[in-house]
């Protein structure tokens, strides 16, 4: 699946710089009190890039409690595996994955 999710940001991403680069006019931007000239192309892979960034800052809490939760869940599989003295049971799941 995560091959899946590269594939397709690659894809997404090349589709990006292609449209940019093809649209490579000089505008004005304006934003707040600030006024500048800028290539479009400029203007749309900052945007994108931005967005992309944003994406990550805000999946970041629900990853990093995923990864927590599975941590845990791994350490209390352990444990239980200890208390019931299944050792090599432990070992033979481990060893079919």
């Amino acid at each position: 699946m995560t091959q899946l999710y590269l594939m397709l940001a690659l894809l997404l991403t090349t589709l990006v710089a292609i449209f940019a680069l093809q649209n490579a006019d000089e505008v004005t931007v304006r934003f707040l009190v600030w006024t500048f000239q800028t290539s479009v192309v400029i203007v749309i892979l900052t945007s994108a890039g931005m967005g992309a960034l944003l994406a990550a800052l805000l999946s970041l809490p629900q990853t990093l409690r995923a990864r927590r939760r599975m941590k845990e869940s791994e350490e209390k599989l352990e444990r239980l595996s200890r208390q019931l003295g299944g050792s090599q049971m432990w070992e033979a799941v481990n060893e079919e994955e």
